[in-house]
């Protein structure tokens, strides 16, 4: 009759430690129920063909800046100047002053910490929200992304499915969660994200205001 107290406690430490794992060491993407978006908040919006090849060139050359300054998802030193970019793809919010970027890079698999010698190359994925203002397109790099594969279109692949179908649940969904949709739902484009992105610039813009008007005031740490 002690044996079965025994088990249980065995088998409750197992539930325990096992839930541990999966929530804090190998996550919850591969068991989670997708969250594809509702028929009635899919995004269908286009835009004409000359704008998207403008706002491409834009965004490219923000990226580059981005990318020879090591800012935001191009932090790592295996990024340098002959890192190529490549815009997969650009959604847009229904006025076309919000998007959502789908940036491959390709580099040699030297730069590498551990490269796989049967290849030449290897791709990086990521996402970046942009807000148009004027002829500017600021850029803010979000949540997820892929490192080091081997074939370009797989990875483009990938990048659709998390954004599309995975982000929402992998991001909590309260009320206070900063992305709450996936991509391409309607609704992603009013969601908590955006403020944050306009109250961030706000205070950059404020900040740079300070450092000229008063630079005594401002402190920056040497690089």
């Amino acid at each position: 009759m002690k044996k079965k107290p025994i088990v249980i406690i065995i088998l409750l430490l197992f539930v325990c430690l096992a839930y541990c794992y999966l929530k804090y060491v190998y996550g919850w993407m591969e068991f989670r129920k997708n969250t594809d978006t509702p028929k009635e908040f899919l995004s269908h919006t286009l835009i004409k063909k000359e704008s998207y090849l403008k706002d491409s060139t834009d965004v490219l050359r923000r990226l580059k800046y981005m990318l020879h300054n090591h800012e935001q998802s191009f932090y790592l030193k295996d990024y340098f100047d002959s890192t190529q970019l490549n815009i997969d793809s650009i959604l847009y919010s229904p006025d076309f002053n919000k998007l959502a970027v789908f940036v491959i890079t390709k580099n040699p698999t030297y730069r590498q910490l551990m490269p796989d010698k049967k290849y030449d190359w290897y791709y990086d994925g990521y996402c970046y929200l942009g807000l148009r203002e004027k002829d500017t397109i600021d850029l803010t790099s979000i949540t997820g992304g892929y490192r080091n594969s081997y074939d370009k279109e797989d990875l483009a692949s990938s990048l659709r499915e998390y954004y599309f179908r995975f982000f929402a649940a992998i991001n909590d969904t309260s009320e206070v969660s900063r992305y709450k949709y996936n991509l391409d739902d309607t609704r992603f484009w009013s969601g908590p994200i955006w403020k944050e992105i306009d109250d961030e610039k706000l205070k950059k813009q404020e900040f740079e205001e300070e450092k000229k008007n008063h630079p005594e005031n401002v402190y920056e740490p040497k690089q």
